[in-house]
């Protein structure tokens, strides 16, 4: 008894889990509730003025068959009548339902756009660019798409079900027991159809992620792919991810092609049987034919509703499966809070005591023990992957150590809000991300005004100044997607302009300056510590000449940190010898 009411309760979740991404929408669209109510009694109205049409017709007809033509007059312009108020409140419902979906996937859009962008930075150790677009927009319109077809059709036919029910029994139970009978193997056939094709949608939508993935990949990285003459090999790679997903959207089709059909056919079935039932005794009492007319005219009115039923089951199991993946960005576990915490670092001395980090299970910083005091500039140098980038990415507090504590003039910087923490500690990458637009607005970028005569002056600390106001619209001038029209060192330049224009008091460059040539970089250096002198500069190269520039030098080196306190003349003539410290570092960046 126990295993049957079990199985009772599983089908039942079954039957209504086609409508998880209608009540994912509610979130997005409860705001709207009142168009919702008013959709709803559109629907009923428009629902039961459709169904009056066969009953009418059928009265009509039994006007006509008895010679009572006026009767028949009456029914006919009452048919007119309800076909216009069907007609009216049905594309009530259509632009409601259309309204309602595209509210839904505007904020939907806007939430996952703004979770995207508070995402910590080890989501994205384990996404792709591609597949995050493909969930910010196929899947989004996926769901969407479901959210119309719900609204607009699957409510209007659930009533019409409803009510055809209501007036078959009224015109002849044994009528209604056909239709009835015809329900459950239409539930039945529904619930096998959205079984046999969730893992289809789910790999439709996973191909689909990563066929962005490879476009981004080959559009981003075609001197790469040209250079190396790997045309053939890509073109072959995508073609095999295009071929899975087109053998995945095949296999949906045939089950669709299938199940489609079958739906309607039991309902035409059913028809049937009322038909041979109706005529066989409507002849044998010669009775009235317009009722039988009615029910047909019924039937044939639920075929198309019945057969959508299909269709929106495959929209349910592609929304579902869109849903799932859009699920994983709008998790709010790995998701940073810029305002948490309070008040504003207000100092230029940094410290990190005892700090360990891993990654994953691999130890990349075990006890660290640093002092930056005020205006000071350390440099850290040493050999690729040795824990330099970890190292300067805990500041800005990219990601927080497992233990231990960074402070700046004392306070833990786990106390500070994120927002105000990185607008007083500017780091610049080695690889910049230059925006599509204006040098201006690039170097203004994350600044609530522009001011171009403080834009100016940043460009010229990073020695680019010269070659911007070279130019025909001079900071007005609009830079390509990606900073394509510029060299590795402008853009590199333009980096470190968009940091300093904040005037931060913490300045971090983890080989920023790898592309620039040594003379302009050393030029930047003396600019950066003359026009911001309490300034704080970690500067991570591995270029000697900019190491003599700095007033203390930590080097990495196989895994671990040589430090040495030394005068500022031993640093410039000999940078690279030193004695172990308090601090080690193990693994790689």
């Amino acid at each position: 008894m126990q295993q049957i009411e079990k199985a009772g309760k599983k089908n039942v979740t079954r039957i209504f889990s086609f409508l998880k991404p209608l009540v994912f929408s509610f979130r997005y669209i409860s705001a709207k509730k009142w168009f919702f109510v008013v959709l709803m009694i559109a629907a009923v109205i428009s629902t039961v003025a459709r169904l009056l049409v066969p009953v009418y017709i059928g009265s009509s007809v039994s006007g006509i068959e008895s010679g009572n033509l006026s009767l028949a007059e009456t029914f006919a312009l009452l048919i007119i009548y309800a076909s216009i108020i069907s007609g009216v409140t049905r594309f009530g419902v259509n632009y409601i339902a259309q309204y309602l979906a595209q509210t839904y996937a505007y904020n939907l859009t806007g939430d996952l756009f703004s979770h995207i962008l508070r995402k910590k930075f080890s989501f994205y150790e384990s996404q792709t660019s591609g597949d995050l677009l493909s969930r910010g927009t196929m899947d989004v319109r996926a769901s969407m798409n479901f959210i119309v077809s719900t609204m607009s059709q699957l409510i209007p036919t659930m009533l019409l079900i409803l009510v055809s029910i209501y007036f078959l029994f009224s015109i002849n139970p044994a009528y209604s027991l056909s239709f009835i009978l015809a329900v459950p193997v239409l539930i039945y056939l529904g619930i096998v159809f959205q079984r046999k094709q969730r893992s289809h949608w789910r790999n439709i939508r996973a191909n689909y992620g990563r066929m962005n993935e490879e476009l981004q990949e080959n559009i981003v990285g075609q001197r790469v792919v040209r250079g190396f003459t790997a045309e053939d090999e890509e073109i072959g790679k995508f073609t095999g991810t295009t071929q899975e997903y087109y053998s995945e959207y095949m296999k949906v089709a045939r089950l669709r092609g299938f199940y489609n059909n079958l739906m309607p056919f039991v309902i035409s079935a059913a028809a049937t049987s009322v038909l041979l039932y109706g005529g066989y005794t409507t002849l044998i009492a010669r009775g009235d034919v317009g009722p039988l007319v009615s029910v047909i005219n019924i039937f044939t009115m639920m075929s198309f509703p019945v057969g959508f039923m299909g269709r929106l089951i495959v929209f349910s199991e592609n929304a579902r499966a869109s849903i799932d993946r859009i699920s994983v960005v709008l998790d709010s576990r790995d998701i940073e809070d810029p305002v948490a915490g309070e008040g504003s670092p207000t100092g230029f001395e940094l410290t990190m005591n005892d700090v360990t980090f891993h990654r994953e299970k691999r130890l990349v910083l075990d006890g660290v023990n640093l002092s930056v005091r005020r205006g000071e500039v350390l440099g850290i140098g040493g050999k690729t992957a040795a824990g330099k980038s970890t190292l300067v990415n805990l500041i800005p507090r990219f990601y927080d150590p497992d233990s231990g504590s960074i402070k700046i003039d004392g306070t833990d910087i786990r106390n500070f809000p994120l927002r105000e923490l990185r607008r007083k500690v500017a780091l610049v990458p080695q690889e910049i991300n230059v925006l599509s637009g204006s040098f201006l607005d690039n170097i203004a970028f994350g600044n609530g005004e522009v001011d171009r005569d403080r834009a100016k002056w940043a460009a010229d600390i990073a020695q680019i100044s010269g070659f911007i106001e070279s130019l025909p619209e001079s900071y007005d001038s609009m830079i390509g997607e990606r900073g394509i029209t510029l060299s590795g060192g402008q853009k590199q330049r333009v980096g470190v302009a968009r940091a300093v224009y904040e005037k931060p008091e913490i300045l971090i460059l983890d080989d920023a300056t790898a592309s620039v040539d040594p003379k302009t970089e050393l030029d930047m250096l003396r600019a950066i510590k003359n026009d911001l002198k309490d300034l704080s500069i970690l500067l991570v190269t591995h270029r000697e000449s900019a190491l003599k520039f700095c007033d203390r030098v930590l080097m990495v080196e196989n895994g671990k940190l040589v430090r040495k306190e030394t005068e500022e003349a031993d640093v410039h003539e000999d940078p690279a010898v030193f004695r172990e410290g308090g601090v080690n570092i193990a693994g790689d960046v």
